[in-house]
């Protein structure tokens, strides 16, 4: 439930671009740990760039033996928000233009400005907080879906993803 009586500090706010970055560069270390491990007899060649790693990732779990239609689902879920998210990270780490605080409930809700080349957007709170909630878990997830990949027991490598199944909703 949003909470549009809250009042958000300057300091929050300039904290969002923090935590955004610690976000992704925990979900880069699991996207190569996840590479690694599926790929041990294949030796990978070193995969550069978070868009690179993500399209790694996702076919190497998609070309698993025993693949599902709950894996398929979950990992092309995963691949669609954490690419809309990346574009988030490249607005705000490459053209953070403005941040704007909601210091009284009858202010604007807090914002970043961002603009990157043609794209500019404002980007709230409120949204950047329910992005932060479902990376938070898609760490967990992306494990999830390495260790099922690899996983010779088909009913075992779903029965791991039953929780993921309405990803990103459950918390």
């Amino acid at each position: 439930m949003r909470d549009t009586d809250q009042t958000i500090t300057f300091d929050q706010m300039k904290g969002t671009i923090g935590s955004l970055v610690f976000l992704w560069s925990g979900i880069e270390q699991s996207l190569n740990e996840a590479i690694e491990n599926l790929l041990t007899e294949k030796k990978p060649k070193s995969v550069h760039g978070i868009s690179r790693s993500i399209d790694v990732w996702s076919l190497a779990v998609k070309q698993a033996d025993n693949i599902s239609p709950l894996r398929t689902d979950l990992c092309d879920r995963l691949v669609r928000m954490l690419k809309e998210a990346l574009v988030i990270r490249n607005l705000v780490c490459h053209g953070l233009t403005g941040i704007s605080a909601r210091l009284h409930i009858d202010d604007p809700e807090a914002h970043l400005k961002v603009q990157l080349g043609e794209d500019t957007r404002i980007l709230t709170w409120y949204q950047l907080d329910e992005m932060f909630s479902w990376m938070s878990r898609s760490r967990w997830l992306i494990i999830d879906l390495t260790v099922a990949a690899m996983e010779n027991d088909a009913q075992r490598a779903h029965n791991r993803l039953l929780s993921w199944e309405k990803f990103p909703e459950q918390h």
